[in-house]
């Protein structure tokens, strides 16, 4: 990567393979192909013209784009969603965007989105008063689906005598929820290994199986129950259902009064985790692979019938049944088939229809079709899908032969004006019954037909933004391409949002209809302009995703942001030869970068010095000062470097009484201690041989009495301890027993200290654990990404109560808040750089980037804005330096950290004071023993091989790591 960076738009553009490549082939013939996806064509006949003139015939099928992030096919879950009787309202989890989204079921649209970190899994209390929400960050939260606020976070290390970390929480009879363990290692494969029955009201708790601290009851599952993969409750609540993940297949039952099990070994295997109940609680109804259904006596698990069916019967099925409770629903990707429960003939089928996900992976739940989990009762069912929900509405239900069989598809040209009169080309793999209509939005289409495998309209008159495009045949088929035209262009989002008055950064805008999908040459008609001043239109990404199967047409260009006036705020405005549109106040401009060179240097990690009120940096050989308030540079610390030895100050770090500078000093090997106060006497301590192997010291802390906490580097060498302190009054180091990563990167790891000298916190690449400077003990985060699937960042603020690492957010006794969260187009073009920074309250995050900052939430982990910088940041080992006072940022610059720039960020606004803070019953501060050890340190090893970390959050951008420094590793004589 270069200073300057490139985004997943640059890197993933090229090749586009079938897409790109079949299109521009045809485009020369005339004719366009490749409608994308998997599945069988028509079932219909050869095709042919049609009238036009055919009614509407899907009903309420309908997709709602809620820039949803997560990838539901991958995971095992049989409430992401539910519907609330009382405000008649669908309630549906996303945990990568750290929201519930609320839609309502009358108009099926989007409210509100709740936040709520790693919301995972939902459901009721029996008066519908309360919502309870899992998460993947291990809470417990309560929802008020009337006011949908969030009145009640419930800590996992406050749930329980023990604490406690959920997945998921189902609500039983007595008020009490059912509480499924957190899995390890990868939850759709690994499953849990707990599950219990936990009071809010009282916080008492009664635990089945066993967590990395706790064993509890065995559950009461029979022999060759293995990890808990399916989970749920009886529909009188009473019972909690459990399926295993393994290939035993076992169905369980758990009594919630009386903790007495059932269980029954089905032969169903590991389709077991996609089991369904019927409304009426009699029934519970399993998938069996291939092409079966299995009905068990949901009181005695005793099997009643197996039958045939058509759709998917493999784990990424999407069983669901009619609110009567008499019609079963087997979705497959293109048709949802109907049978009767009690005759099992198929008594009618539906189209289905195909947004395609943003990545891979193996299918716990449908992948390109909704996850139906809910229904009004009416007939209207919903279910999430790839960035947003689908409404099956199977009032519609057809009878006969199945008719034909649509995939996704793209339409092309993909915009045209509001006028109406483009002639649109929809490619078909396979032949079609013959056209009934098609409809973009709610009008017609005129002069349709379908000839060579390509369906041919021309589009009515229409509002600007994006349409639905619907197609049927006369024998029932239709196909469904959300937002699949944009009369005139569409602009979703402009990212950055915010810029300093100077302009001169990158800018982005996000949307459809830009210009056509076979070219990457910015079209002639494609214009942008700020505030009414033209920009330079510098690229064009024809396909943002990069894929060949996208879930939407979805575009952007690049431009060059002209000036502004700080403080105001501008429209933006995207012009293409089907028209104009524009975000109205989309880019804020805040204070213009104050820029400070320092020719030859290449500065590394900076602090702040609030007695001297200087900043001190870490150079090659010296320490750089800084006065902001004066604006200049003053006189360089000069340090002593070791006979014969090479120099490269690397970490620094100062006491919270403003006595004691440390500096670590990664090519020498030794550490440095002096008196800011009194520059002039280093000393000078050795620890580059340590554990087995030669060591470099790279992060620092350093407490009012001098111990000096650090990490080491040992490139090339793996299993060797990357965690120490250093007692400056007698040399002695003390080793922690932690591996470090073994990476080259391992030249990012860093440190921190608590104002307070109580704590020292660290990650090591994903594994995050503090160590309690009283007694040397050390306390894990309560949950991470693990090592080594995280990243090296921390940051603690300056009040102490929010520390950020591996861009997780927890509070400072490392009980897990939330992880950063961006939507499917910011993340395109973000990579992030080392040295993310929070405000002095916590409220925010400062996470830089090649050229710019991403504002996140401090609490939630939710970007807030995204600043373009004119100016590139530097990628050496610490971008930004906060002084603990305000949100002016000092950032060092360049490709090789040869300046300094002074960011003010302090009229970025700060967000809103959670509705549920303080609120939650016990929330008093309880140090939990998690059980949760880096894996491959010698504790871990001595105790529980099977415990295991979370998988990283896919939704973090990568971090670009090309530090200033090679080193080499040298074995130890």
């Amino acid at each position: 990567m270069t200073a300057s960076g490139s985004t997943r738009l640059d890197r993933l553009f090229l090749p586009f393979s079938c897409l790109r490549q079949i299109l521009a082939f045809l485009a020369l013939l005339g004719l366009v192909a490749c409608g994308g996806g998997a599945g069988s064509g028509g079932g219909g006949g050869g095709g042919g013209g049609g009238g036009g003139n055919g009614s509407f015939t899907a009903g309420r099928t309908k997709y709602v784009r809620t820039d949803a992030t997560t990838e539901y096919f991958q995971w095992i879950n049989s409430h992401w969603v539910v519907y609330n009787a009382a405000t008649k309202r669908f309630f549906v989890t996303d945990p990568y965007s750290n929201h519930v989204m609320v839609i309502d079921a009358a108009s099926e649209t989007e409210i509100t989105a709740i936040s709520v970190p790693g919301a995972y899994d939902i459901d009721d209390t029996p008066d519908h008063s309360t919502l309870y929400v899992g998460t993947l960050i291990g809470d417990v939260y309560a929802i008020d689906p009337v006011a949908m606020t969030v009145t009640k976070r419930y800590i996992a290390s406050q749930i329980g005598p023990s604490g406690y970390s959920t997945f998921s929480a189902v609500v039983l009879a007595n008020g009490r929820l059912a509480l499924l363990g957190q899995a390890g290692g990868i939850p759709g494969v690994d499953g849990s290994t707990a599950v219990a029955i936990w009071s809010p009201i009282d916080n008492s708790m009664t635990l089945y199986g066993r967590t990395n601290s706790m064993n509890g009851i065995p559950l009461p599952c029979g022999s060759q129950m293995g990890n808990i993969g399916g989970f749920s409750r009886t529909v009188d609540r009473t019972k909690i259902i459990l399926t295993s993940i393994d290939s035993d297949a076992t169905l369980c039952e758990i009594d919630e009064l009386s903790g007495q099990g059932i269980s029954a070994l089905t032969g169903a295997s590991f389709t077991m985790v996609n089991f369904r109940t019927t409304p009426d609680g009699k029934y519970i109804i399993v998938p069996g692979y291939p092409g079966g259904a299995n009905v068990y006596d949901a009181g005695t698990l005793q099997a009643l019938v197996q039958f045939s069916v058509s759709g998917d019967t493999s784990t990424a099925s999407g069983f669901f049944v009619g609110p009567d409770s008499k019609t079963l629903f087997t979705p497959s990707t293109t048709i949802i088939y109907a049978y009767n429960l009690a005759t099992q003939q198929q008594t009618g089928w539906l189209p289905n229809f195909d947004v395609q996900p943003t990545s891979g992976g193996s299918g716990a739940g449908p992948v390109s079709g909704p996850n139906v989990q809910a229904t009004d009762g009416t007939g209207l069912f919903m279910g999430p899908l790839e960035e947003g929900v689908g409404f099956v509405d199977a009032n519609v239900q057809r009878t006969g032969a199945v008719g034909t069989q649509f995939t996704n598809g793209y339409p092309v040209p993909a915009t045209g004006p509001a006028s109406g009169g483009t002639h649109v080309q929809l490619p078909v793999p396979g032949p079609i019954g013959s056209l009934s209509a098609m409809f973009f939005g709610s009008q017609h289409a005129t002069e349709l037909s379908h000839a060579s495998g390509v369906i041919s309209a021309t589009t009515p008159a229409g509002s600007s933004g994006p349409a639905d495009v619907w197609t049927f045949t006369t024998d029932g088929g239709f196909q469904l391409l959300p937002e699949g035209f944009s009369y005139g262009p569409t602009i979703l989002e402009v990212s950055p949002n915010m810029s300093t008055e100077e302009g001169g950064g990158t800018g982005y805008v996000f949307g459809y209809g830009f210009g056509p999908a076979i070219s990457n040459t910015v079209p002639p008609s494609l214009q942008i302009s700020v505030g009414g001043v033209p920009a330079q239109v510098t690229a064009f990404y024809p396909l943002a995703y990069g894929i060949d199967s996208p879930p939407f047409q979805l575009q952007a260009a690049a431009y060059t942001i002209p000036p502004g006036s700080s403080g105001s705020s501008a429209d933006v405005t995207v012009t293409t030869g089907s028209g104009t549109t524009t975000a109205h106040a989309a880019l804020t401009y805040l204070p213009a970068v104050q820029q400070f060179p320092l020719a030859g240097s290449t500065l590394a990690q900076g602090i702040y010095d609030p007695y001297q009120d200087v900043y001190y940096f870490t150079d090659t050989t010296q320490i750089q000062v800084f006065s902001k308030t004066q604006g200049q540079w003053l006189s360089p610390i000069n340090i002593p470097a070791p006979p014969g030895a090479s120099q490269r100050l690397w970490g620094i770090a100062l006491s919270a009484d403003g006595t004691k500078l440390a500096v670590a000093d990664i090519m020498a090997g030794v550490i440095y201690l002096l008196n800011p106060a009194n520059p002039g006497s280093v000393q000078t301590f050795s620890v580059n041989q340590l554990d087995f192997t030669t060591s470099y010291p790279v992060g620092v802390a350093v407490s009012d009495a001098g111990m000096v906490y650090f990490t080491a580097t040992t490139p090339g060498v793996s299993g060797a301890h990357g965690f120490y302190k250093l007692d400056t009054t007698t040399g002695t180091v003390t080793d922690y027993g932690v591996d470090n990563p073994a990476l080259l990167t391992d030249v990012f790891l860093r440190t921190v200290i608590s104002a307070d000298n109580s704590r020292v916190f660290f990650n090591d690449d994903g594994y995050v654990f503090y160590i309690d400077t009283a007694s040397d003990k050390m306390f894990s985060a309560s949950t991470d990404p693990g090592c080594c699937y995280g990243d090296y960042d921390l940051t603690l603020s300056a009040n102490q109560t929010q520390f950020e690492a591996s861009s997780y957010l927890y509070d400072s006794n490392l009980n897990a808040e939330s992880y950063f969260s961006l939507n499917d187009r910011e993340i395109q073009t973000a990579f992030y750089i080392y040295g993310a920074k929070l405000s002095p309250d916590g409220t925010l995050v400062f996470q830089p980037s090649p050229n710019g900052v991403d504002i996140l939430d401090g609490r939630v982990g939710n970007l807030l804005q995204r600043l373009s910088l004119p100016v590139a940041l530097s990628q050496n080992y610490d971008a930004l330096v906060g002084d603990g006072k305000d949100n002016v940022l000092i950032a060092i610059t360049g490709a090789n950290g040869d300046g300094v720039a002074v960011v003010d960020l302090t009229s970025v606004p700060t967000p809103a004071r959670l509705p549920f803070v303080g609120r939650s019953r016990y929330r008093a501060k309880r140090l939990v023993p998690w059980g949760r050890l880096r894996l491959g340190s010698k504790e871990m090893k001595s105790t529980n091989s099977n415990l295991r970390s979370l998988p990283a959050v896919p939704h973090i951008p990568p971090h670009i790591t090309t530090p200033s420094v090679k080193l080499l590793p040298r074995p130890r004589r």
